[in-house]
């Protein structure tokens, strides 16, 4: 019979710090980073290397996932490990990953891993401006490494201590994604991304967006009670700490409350709908999603969110991250 104690349901966080030597990486082990890192960054629709190109060997990767308005946008990220960077290499990569898309990308992120001055990212960006990409970012070894520390120290802290992250996108994103938390603000920052997006930002007029609201709330509630973050089709997102697992027990019951919250936010919204309070605006265009809100349901929701992200920002604040 087995004498192995089960797993604790409770996370444990390690402190590690290691120093990062880019320059000592391989081209491929960086590339791998750099896609972990994303992962944990957004929550992505879709997210996968792109061929093999130019004489660095660096793989570019293509993202989707939704803008502040919850439109669909594309990123396309180049990454390769240059210790010297220039900016004919990122006017190079900029005309590339421009001309090899149907549209320009909505953003372009150029990863290097050595230094980037700040003249450089300034003219990298006037160069994607005029072939209509509207957001470019530039970063550094040092960029790139605080993002790497910030979102994904498990990744790091795995990495040295020599477990080889796979290359294959499927099982890097499942590596990735069951990773547990390293440190208490990367725990935090996984939460945190759930309410990162405009069904929590946006205010509540007297016409709004119900179903990705409505979509919104539950799958919120179920990742905070399960820590499975869903899709509207049932696909997982990404895996985030449940609110049981955390050791401070403050920061359990205040993600549960929000969670209670939440649920209430989620049962005024269809009482709303049963009363015909909240109902499709009369367009007659079968694809809008525009509904029509009478008082005092405007009124109701937003307080009722309000109380949500109350708790749900008094919890993160206890692990040292801000709700945006």
């Amino acid at each position: 019979m087995s004498t192995s104690k089960p797993k604790s349901s409770k996370l444990i966080f390690t402190s590690t710090v290691h120093p990062i030597h880019f320059k000592d990486l391989s081209g491929h082990d960086f590339e791998r980073m750099v896609f972990a890192t994303l992962l944990r960054m957004r929550p992505w629709r879709l997210l996968n290397w792109h061929g093999q190109t130019g004489g660095d060997k660096g793989r570019d990767i293509i993202g989707v996932c939704e803008d502040e308005l919850g439109n669909e946008i594309t990123v396309v990220i180049a990454c390769a490990n240059w210790q010297k960077f220039t900016l004919a290499k990122a006017k190079k990569d900029i005309n590339r990953l421009t001309n090899t898309q149907a549209k320009p990308p909505h953003e372009v992120i150029v990863i290097a891993g050595g230094n980037v001055s700040a003249e450089t990212k300034d003219n990298c960006k006037v160069h994607a401006d005029s072939k209509k990409i509207k957001i470019c970012q530039v970063w550094s070894g040092p960029d790139f490494e605080e993002h790497l520390r910030f979102h994904a120290p498990s990744v790091l802290h795995r990495f040295f201590n020599g477990e080889e992250l796979p290359d294959d996108e499927a099982e890097l994103r499942k590596f990735t994604l069951e990773l547990d938390p390293a440190t208490e603000k990367e725990a935090g920052l996984l939460v945190a991304r759930l309410f990162d997006r405009p069904a929590f930002q946006t205010p509540i007029h007297c016409e709004s967006s119900m179903p990705a609201f409505r979509q919104a709330i539950a799958d919120t509630i179920g990742a905070l009670n399960t820590g499975i973050w869903r899709d509207r089709l049932g696909a997982i997102i990404s895996r985030v700490p449940p609110s049981h697992a955390f050791p401070d027990a403050r920061v359990s019951a205040e993600l549960t409350s929000c969670s209670t919250k939440l649920n209430t936010l989620r049962m005024t919204l269809d009482e709303g709908i049963r009363v015909n309070a909240i109902r499709p605006c009369q367009c007659n265009n079968p694809l809008c999603t525009t509904h029509e809100i009478d008082p005092p349901y405007p009124q109701r929701l937003e307080q009722e969110r309000t109380e949500a992200l109350r708790h749900a920002a008094d919890a993160l604040a206890l692990l040292g991250v801000q709700l945006s």
